[in-house]
């Protein structure tokens, strides 16, 4: 049986009432219902509640942001000593005598070290200048012509000598810069550029 109650009276709640009396429900009883289900969740799935209050919120954000902090910090540190001239590319090694080379004249020597090459070339008007001679393309050796292009013969790349980048053929990216010094008549290959 429901009973009614008046519109102008908000205070009032309404009851139901019902012939079974476990039907029934207070607010006390629903509560009491409530944390008899949270009891028996946490003896199937124990958790040292005890110790939840040990970490806040606050303490959980200042992890993350110092965490957050230091992997910034350390990605920094990496790319600026990985930009950083280092080892044996900044290590001048001689390479050829001055007048060795005659004009449109070319040798090719071991930079930074036994594994990896270079090529000089004596351009005309007695201009010096080096590059790697690994081909951007698959890595295969490029050869000086005459005509003042590095030629890459497994896949007819073509490279202009004056300034090493692309000219035609397959590869897409200019060859790799060696920078050059010369002192007491020695020609020394200084680093190795990227480009």
């Amino acid at each position: 049986m429901v009973q009614e109650i008046n519109p102008k009276d908000e205070h009032e709640q309404l009851s139901v009432q019902s012939s079974n009396p476990e039907d029934t429900y207070s607010s006390s009883n629903l509560a009491a219902a409530e944390h008899k289900d949270s009891g028996e969740w946490r003896e199937e799935f124990p958790y040292p509640w005890d110790k939840d209050d040990i970490i806040t919120r606050r303490d959980t954000l200042r992890f993350l942001l110092a965490g957050s902090g230091a992997l910034f910090l350390a990605t920094g540190a990496l790319a600026i000593i990985g930009n950083l001239p280092a080892g044996p590319n900044v290590s001048a090694v001689p390479i050829a005598k001055m007048g060795e080379l005659a004009e449109n004249q070319w040798k090719v020597f071991d930079f930074p070290d036994q594994y990896s090459q270079g090529i000089l070339i004596n351009l005309p008007g007695n201009r010096l200048v080096a590059y790697s001679d690994v081909c951007t393309h698959l890595s295969c050796a490029v050869v000086y012509r005459s005509d003042g292009k590095l030629h890459c013969p497994c896949h007819d790349g073509l490279f202009d000598a004056a300034t090493g980048n692309v000219l035609a053929g397959p590869p897409i990216r200019p060859l790799p810069l060696i920078q050059i010094a010369i002192s007491n008549g020695t020609i020394y290959a200084v680093k190795q550029v990227q480009r």
